[in-house]
């Protein structure tokens, strides 16, 4: 079984692993290695409040002498991009990167160094023949199906020989070879003379572009492949997780992060929609940040752009968009420009003191355009955590209060640029009372523009320490904050959970916590009770901000029904073919007296209960890290195990599990918000294939007392919940 890493804000380290990392990070850091004690103000999962302040995102700019590294050479076509790997020097000093080119189908995998990142050479490998010849720069080659070459560099690998890994995928279409395709890893000693490991592929084919990194401070490796799933009416290109402490064993990939309404909003035209080509995600100072491919589908098929937006997490599971219109981090060039049409990158950028560097591959044709593709490799840079920045006018200062921290100490740093104006501080201590002496009016100003500026006050140069944890209030004035220091080991106060839905329909501000769809109507009935009306197909209410249910949830409802077939309960289903991941359905069957849950294209059934007679019944199904109980009426009547990994929807509808042992990584992410009562899908195109739904589990009665919790309540919470009101 695979050694996996699983996402918990109550992670316990084993001892072995908690050993392996301190002597990680005790040994010399290495540049590939963006992690830190910095915090960004890229979103506000460590704000507690912001008034009068701007969120304001800086792109990434493209270097004049672009493009710096040309398909070239005749083993290269017109053709080399990345995504790939781009790595300093050993010894600190240049470039080195790791890249793919591709010629009348075929995909050869390449090497390059640099003194500058600016002028690239193609040294002389002698590994791979080409037409009768080695004297070229292809570095290894299975078969013509190899690309996407991710080269991670672990200078503190005991062994030497595995100090850099390569994983990269084959499509397993070549003969004689017929490799099983998937995500195959190699080892080296230099990251150029490369041995495959012993059990290829060491990661099941969930799609064919996947990004990859090493993650020095935890001791895991952690990937973004691609998953399939329904979204909004289309099969769709996806972002899964995976992470593991043994390069050897992965586990199958989960979803995460799908294209939500207002990727979208460009649409024009019917079935033009966004797909997520990719995402290379990698730690930065104290959380994580994603190049997220944004592939706009201009014909309803297969064409269209590829561009570059932000996104940030704290864990690299949960992830925060861009607020406002979501400007491109790294956008398209002109049309016509060598980088007009679609735009790829690194696994992760490189930061050189002041500065962050990032290697891109950029296509003049779009993503369908490959009868006349042509395709170079660009740079671009941005201010060190210049993603985002917190901005406010000197006539109108604003204000940003932090979360609660304990740790950290010493001198408060902050990257900005307060040329215009000033930046003051105050610290709060845990009753958010300010700590005397570190009033505003006590701090002297910053008025610099510098990516390490020290805020003092009149009598302290260093903050105070407080057991029970302090805040920081900023003041901007004619500047721009973008990200602040306080000190080593810092621990940030947990956010407030995602609050339970519990909806019984009987408050009067509670219509803002659901939509009715069609006909669906809220009244009381012969007892007083107000419930949920649904009368005919199409009746229905959907649930907002219900996709993400995580590693434990219960969902529950009372229910009244004269219908004879499957009716739903809850529903995040496409309406057409077999579930698939990103889904989910609760429902039952009056005539059989089953009750079901599935979810990441999984069942778990009920044993037979009677549920004919036409009465309210109560129905619940827990979900504890993959372990589901269901009851009728607060009796536990079935139970089942649903397994980690994921189910993707293909192009001609048919389902492929790669699904493991083990238990969750992530928990269950929809590929939309929960609806009560039918599917709310409509019709469903994948590729080229069209299918409409039929209304046919329609729930035609009455819902009350709706539960979407996320935990896993117990029997006797369930039992609780049963009785009617």
């Amino acid at each position: 079984m695979p050694s996996v890493w699983r996402p918990s804000f109550l992670l316990v380290v084993p001892l072995v692993l908690a050993a392996a990392i301190a002597a990680a990070t005790s040994s010399a850091r290495s540049p590939a290695d963006l992690s830190g004690d910095w915090h960004l103000v890229v979103d506000d999962s460590i704000l507690a409040e912001r008034r009068g302040v701007t969120r304001r995102y800086h792109a990434f700019a493209k270097d004049p002498r672009n493009p710096v590294l040309v398909a070239d050479r005749p083993w290269e076509g017109k053709v080399a991009y990345v995504y790939g790997s781009a790595l300093p020097g050993e010894d600190g000093r240049g470039y080195r990167l790791w890249y793919h080119a591709w010629q009348g189908g075929e995909y050869r995998n390449l090497y390059a160094t640099s003194p500058d990142g600016l002028r690239w050479e193609k040294p002389a490998l002698g590994l791979v023949e080409f037409q009768g010849s080695k004297d070229n720069n292809l570095l290894f080659r299975r078969t013509k199906e190899d690309h996407l070459p991710v080269v991670l560099w672990t200078p503190d690998d005991p062994d030497p020989s595995r100090r850099y890994k390569l994983i990269n995928y084959d499509y397993g279409r070549t003969a004689p070879a017929n490799l099983v395709s998937g995500f195959w890893g190699a080892t080296s000693a230099d990251g150029i003379h490369w041995r495959d490991l012993p059990r290829n592929p060491i990661l099941a084919d969930p799609g064919d572009v996947g990004n990859f990194v090493w993650e020095a401070r935890a001791g895991r490796y952690v990937g973004y492949p691609k998953v399939f799933a329904p979204v909004r009416g289309y099969r769709r290109r996806a972002v899964g997780y995976t992470a593991t402490t043994q390069f050897e064993q992965w586990p199958p990939a989960e979803l995460i992060l799908v294209p939500d309404r207002i990727d979208d909003r460009w649409v024009t035209q019917d079935k033009q929609h966004t797909d997520f080509y990719g995402l290379c995600a990698f730690p930065y100072e104290s959380g994580h940040l994603g190049l997220l491919w944004v592939f706009r589908i201009t014909d309803g098929n297969n064409d269209g752009p590829i561009f570059v937006e932000l996104v940030s997490s704290r864990d690299g599971v949960k992830w925060h968009r861009q607020e406002g219109d979501r400007p491109p981090l790294l956008d398209v060039g002109a049309p016509g420009a060598w980088d007009g049409g679609m735009i790829t990158t690194v696994n992760q950028p490189l930061v050189e003191g002041d500065r962050i560097k990032l290697f891109y591959g950029g296509a003049r044709h779009t993503h369908g355009g490959t009868k006349n593709a042509e395709s170079a490799i660009g740079v671009a840079t941005l201010r060190k955590d210049g993603f985002a920045s917190l901005d406010a006018p000197a006539a109108t200062p604003g204000a940003v209060t932090t979360r609660r921290w304990r740790g950290g100490g010493g001198p408060l740093r902050v990257n900005g640029d307060f040329r215009g104006g000033a930046l003051r501080a105050e610290v709060l201590d845990a009753e958010a009372r300010v700590v005397p002496g570190y009033g505003m009016e006590e701090c002297v100003a910053v008025t610099a523009d510098g990516i390490d500026l020290p805020v003092r006050w009149r009598e302290h140069t260093a903050l105070p320490t407080n057991a029970r944890g302090l805040q920081l209030r900023f003041q901007v004035a004619g500047g721009s904050l973008y990200s602040f220091h306080v000190g080593a080991g810092v621990a940030w106060e947990d956010p407030a959970a995602v609050p339970d839905l519990a909806i019984d329909f009987e408050g009067k501000a509670e219509p803002a916590r659901w939509t009715l769809v069609g006909g669906a109507v809220v009244q009381a009935g012969a007892g007083g009770n107000r419930a949920l009306v649904l009368k005919k197909a199409g009746d229905a209410a959907d649930l907002p901000g219900t996709a993400e249910l995580g590693r434990t949830f219960t969902l529950a409802a009372r229910v009244r029904t004269g219908s004879v077939s499957w009716t739903r309960i809850f529903s995040a289903h496409r309406g057409t073919g077999e579930p698939a991941t990103g889904e989910l359905i609760f429902d039952f069957n009056p005539r059989s007296g089953v009750v079901r849950l599935v979810v990441n294209g999984q069942r778990v059934q009920s044993r037979p209960r009677f549920l004919g007679d036409k009465q309210s019944h109560h129905y619940a199904a827990t979900y504890d890290d993959g372990e589901v109980v269901l009851y009728v009426d607060g009796a536990r009547v079935g139970e089942g195990r649903i397994r980690q990994g994921s189910v993707h929807l293909f192009s001609d509808r048919s389902l492929i599990e790669h699904l493991g042992a083990g238990r969750p990584l992530t928990g269950i992410t929809l590929a939309g918000d929960l609806r009560v009562g039918e599917d709310p899908g409509t019709r469903f195109i994948t590729f080229r294939d069209e299918a409409a739904n039929a209304p046919t589990e329609q729930l035609v009665g009455t819902a009350d007392d709706l539960l979407v919790a996320r935990r896993a309540l117990s029997q006797a919470e369930v039992e609780r919940l049963a009785p009617a009101r």
